[in-house]
């Protein structure tokens, strides 16, 4: 079945998108750990513990995107819009008791500071680490930590996330599979244009990410029927004067110009194997 964003999603992406960046900027360290001893990354915490894990981590990615100032400000959004904005099912109901259940353990977590004041929750965000330190915006906590002289300017590094990604459905159509490994590409990255090769091993994901093997694989393969990336088999060891044979590996490279038109995952083809007909000559065997 085709998965494509319901017209009420894109209007209320619309509507969003007239208080939120151009484009969201989300720290490295909400993605990626340090060291394999490091405990998992925010985005891989969020996306554990059962099906509620991706409408977390897109709920978190939004409120990142209707951060417009340098410093936090507070959301009054109703439940049901955010519902909306996602397209979960039924939003003015079962929608809005996900996205209840999603603020709440982001609450719990320190990632987010709430303000119950009658029919609205007043939703400030904090730091994307959990530390529940007041949110700044990355890019000026960077050029302050670098006027000052200190090397806490690498703790800031950003990806950045077009608002198309809101606006043009992706979010709402995007498993959180697919979303997870879209952010780590980003990482990966690094900022030096879509058509780099990327590439990183299932150890990588687990040491880097945090992310099962299960999780990178279904990640990369919805992004590739999305159209946001396109894999190519490419040799390992091709400058290597002495291999003797060239061993192939799969490299992604993004494609963001996909961001600027709706999202639409086509269903996956599936592929009927056909026996192989035996000839007369082997029925008389």
């Amino acid at each position: 079945m085709t998965r494509a964003p319901s017209v009420h999603a894109l209007k209320m992406a619309e509507s969003a998108g007239r208080i939120g960046r151009r484009k969201a900027q989300v720290r490295y360290t909400f993605v990626e750990r340090f060291t394999h001893a490091d405990e998992p990354p925010p985005m891989a915490r969020m996306l554990r513990g059962g099906r509620g894990g991706q409408v977390r981590l897109k709920l978190f990615l939004s409120y990142l995107w209707l951060q417009k100032e340098d410093a936090a400000r507070e959301l009054a959004i109703r439940h049901s819009a955010w519902a909306t904005l996602l397209d979960l099912p039924d939003p003015e109901k079962a929608g809005a008791r996900r996205i209840g259940d999603a603020q709440a353990w982001l609450e719990e977590h320190r990632f987010i500071d709430v303000r119950r004041t009658g029919r609205l929750n007043l939703v400030t965000v904090l730091d994307e680490n959990g530390r529940a330190e007041p949110w700044i915006a990355p890019g000026a906590a960077a050029k302050k930590e670098k006027e000052s002289g200190d090397l806490g300017v690498l703790l800031h590094r950003y990806i950045q996330i077009p608002q198309t990604f809101w606006t043009r459905g992706h979010i709402a159509v995007l498993s959180g599979a697919a979303v997870a490994m879209f952010l780590a590409l980003l990482c990966e990255n690094g900022g030096l244009g879509e058509e780099q090769p990327l590439w990183f091993s299932p150890r990588d994901a687990e040491g880097r990410f945090a992310l099962s093997e299960d999780t990178r694989s279904k990640g990369l393969r919805e992004l590739g029927n999305a159209g946001l990336v396109k894999t190519k088999r490419r040799p390992v060891n091709e400058t290597d004067f002495q291999a003797e044979a060239l061993y192939m590996r799969n490299v992604h490279f993004l494609k963001m110009e996909r961001l600027s038109e709706n999202a639409v995952i086509p269903p996956r083809r599936r592929v009927v194997r056909v026996p192989k007909r035996r000839s007369p000559a082997q029925d008389d065997e």
